[in-house]
């Protein structure tokens, strides 16, 4: 029964080695390098070392394809707040061009005197011109 259990163990530990190899696309940068040792037409003298060379190629690709990631993001949001700034300038170039429209910056002018308040002119009962014979 304990060498059951060891065997289970063992299996255990390396289905997760295979998990976190696949993952980490190892199967897949190995199974690339050695097709392409099999297609090369003339076989190199020292396979290890076509295969070590080939490898370092492949990390250098991925370290790059991910530097690359990485600016894409950044030039991404770049673009998005140079988006925003550009409708922002165009709605304000409509406004500049529409009188009726005021701009952010600058207070709405009125433009109909009717619409303005005249000024009030304190009246009291003591001096009303009629009453008063001064006048």
């Amino acid at each position: 029964m304990d060498r059951s259990s060891s065997m289970k163990s063992m299996d255990s530990e390396r289905e997760k080695f295979r998990t976190y190899v696949e993952k980490s696309g190892v199967i897949s940068a190995l199974t690339d390098v050695l097709v392409h040792l099999y297609e090369e037409p003339q076989r190199p003298s020292d396979a290890l070392q076509y295969i070590k060379s080939s490898l370092a190629a492949h990390h250098e690709g991925v370290v790059r394809c991910s530097i690359f990631e990485e600016k894409v993001k950044e030039l991404e949001g770049t673009v998005e707040s140079l988006r925003s700034r550009v409708k922002e300038l165009e709605a304000e170039v409509s406004s500049l061009k529409d009188p009726n429209t005021s701009h952010p910056s600058q207070p709405q002018q009125q433009s109909s005197p009717a619409t303005t308040a005249a000024p009030t002119i304190p009246v009291t009962a003591t001096s009303t011109p009629a009453s008063d014979p001064a006048i």
